[in-house]
């Protein structure tokens, strides 16, 4: 693996007591307070320049014109702040990336905020865990599913069949080479998966590859899942397949965090983290192969 960055396709605005503790005591005045959510999506560079995403955003149409693209009530229920270049094709080419080398994007679940952007990478395949392809066929577009973001999305469906890896249930090694790891995280959907990006151990690097487990909507906040105060948030309760598996899936964050490789844990929405992680390619990462980069 050459590298990873991180991008945000848009913002959401949530109200602050959505993704805040729930034992919080708010003020009257904190009432009408709001938080910023990430919409977070990981971007891989591979050795021979090919790219994987984990997760996708939202597409360039439903950047440039939300209302128009999902509805103007889902819109403006899900709290979108979007723009015209926010897609992250738009954001990989300002960053010398074309979208024909997007590859593969691993899904983390099959919501629309997770996978509308599919359409504008034709080279890619999506993949995601057999029993999210079966839940997102199954259930209502009022459960976060929309079948037009995949409906001409060249699938890989793939079933987690192998051991307990960063602390998690099951896992699938998704090139058999240990860089790119899909973790059975199911609660918030039926076939939620985290997935875990880790580069090799390079000859004449004193630093270790980075590693980092984006948990998609395993949970909304870091915070959730400590001990003290319990999560989930109020939006992790509304939108959860099942609370029960979704608040077991909160022992397997704090056992991932425990892993020797000492994995960042990145949730899909979470700001704070986001903020805190690499936005942009490095000159190396950027390049095709056989590219130079100016």
């Amino acid at each position: 693996m050459r590298g990873v960055f991180f991008l945000s396709s848009g913002w959401f605005k949530s109200p602050a007591a959505a993704v805040e503790p729930l034992a919080r005591s708010f003020r009257p005045r904190d009432v009408l307070r709001t938080s910023r959510l990430s919409n977070t999506v990981a971007v891989v560079v591979r050795d021979n320049g090919d790219v994987a995403l984990v997760d996708c955003g939202w597409s360039r149409e439903a950047c440039a014109a939300p209302a128009r693209a999902i509805g103007r009530v889902q819109a403006r229920v899900l709290g979108m702040e979007v723009k015209r270049g926010d897609a992250i094709v738009d954001q990989l080419v300002s960053a010398g990336i074309a979208r024909d080398r997007v590859k593969t994007i691993v899904a983390t679940h099959l919501h629309l905020d997770h996978v509308g952007g599919a359409i504008d990478f034709p080279n890619a395949e999506v993949v995601c865990s057999d029993v999210e392809l079966s839940a997102a066929r199954a259930r209502p577009a009022a459960q976060g599913y929309r079948p037009a973001d995949i409906e001409t999305a060249r699938l890989r469906p793939v079933y987690l069949g192998a051991g307990p890896s960063y602390g998690f249930p099951a896992s699938f090694d998704l090139f058999g080479d240990g860089e790119v790891v899909l973790l059975d995280a199911h609660g918030h959907t039926a076939g939620q998966i985290a997935v875990a990006i880790r580069g090799r151990a390079r000859a004449g690097r004193s630093v270790p590859e980075a590693c980092y487990v984006h948990v998609g909507d395993a949970a909304y906040q870091t915070w959730e899942w400590g001990l003290s105060p319990p999560g989930p948030c109020a939006i992790s309760r509304v939108t959860a397949w099942r609370m029960d598996l979704l608040k077991q899936r909160y022992a397997s964050l704090r056992d991932c965090e425990a892993d020797p490789r000492r994995p960042v844990l990145v949730p899909s929405h979470d700001a704070a983290v986001y903020a805190r992680l690499p936005h942009a390619p490095t000159r190396e990462t950027a390049g095709a192969s056989g590219e130079r980069v100016a």
